[in-house]
């Protein structure tokens, strides 16, 4: 599991949990894990419909570049900082036989 941003840590989500069943309004839990008692709210609804704290994955636009490309990209400016961006897409196009834009 990758934490972004501001998460709820699971140190935190276990204290939530044990707290919560100890009949803690989610005002008073926010204070002591010093989170919003909205993002409280939001754990233990996930956790009372899925039965898990776990994240759910985000949603967003898959990557064009795999890993290798974006090191290559990375590598290829690195040696030759004035490289045209043109000439690294056709590079890419050439080396790993893919289409960029």
């Amino acid at each position: 599991m990758h934490l972004k941003g501001n998460d709820i840590t699971p140190e935190e989500k276990k204290i939530v949990l044990k707290v919560t069943n100890e009949g803690k309004t989610s005002p008073e839990i926010g204070t002591i894990v010093g989170r919003s008692h909205s993002a409280i709210q939001r754990l233990i609804s996930n956790y009372n419909s899925l039965k898990s704290v776990i994240s759910k994955p985000r949603n967003g636009r898959p990557s064009k570049l795999t890993n290798c490309e974006k090191s290559y990209i990375i590598k290829s400016m690195c040696l030759n900082p004035r490289t045209i961006t043109s000439q690294i897409a056709n590079e890419i196009r050439k080396k790993f036989e893919k289409n960029s834009s």
